[in-house]
């Protein structure tokens, strides 16, 4: 069996607990590993490295790890210490605190955004509740929508 990485997540298959597509995970899921969800996830999920979420994946739950990449769908409380990344495919609703937000043309995102700068939280403004959704030159164009919130 192959399995085709998600672009931006370098490691081995062999360093990878893998949820497949055919798998349903309800409670709490720990791992010290990279983690490649095809399948659906509801509950907590923690991971130290990676998290893949494929495309036709469906993940509801709090959620911490090193970095995200999503093609799929994620919905909940996201707390993210890298790079949450967004592909094209990809669909992140919720809470999310992240140090580094990329979405990719097609890729939606929407929800209370926090990105830490490592300043203390008095020192930085608070970004409040969004709407990002990319599209191609030949779509119609939707807006973003965007309100701030004084801190």
């Amino acid at each position: 069996m192959t399995y085709e990485p998600v672009p931006g997540v370098t490691r081995a298959v062999e360093s990878l607990t893998l949820i497949d597509r055919c798998t349903t995970v309800e409670g709490t899921l720990t791992s010290s590993r990279d983690i490649r969800i095809e399948g659906e996830l509801r509950g907590t999920l923690r991971c130290e490295g990676s998290i893949q979420i494929a495309e036709g994946a469906r993940v509801d739950a709090t959620v911490e790890a090193g970095g995200i990449t999503v093609a799929g769908t994620l919905r909940g409380s996201i707390d993210c210490r890298g790079k949450l990344h967004i592909l094209k495919t990809g669909f992140v609703s919720g809470t999310i605190t992240t140090r580094t937000l990329v979405i990719e043309e097609g890729g939606r995102c929407e929800g209370d955004l926090s990105m830490p700068t490592g300043e203390p939280a008095h020192a930085r403004p608070a970004l409040g509740r969004f709407t990002a959704t990319t599209h191609s030159p030949s779509e119609e164009q939707n807006p973003v929508e965007s309100e701030l919130v004084d801190p």
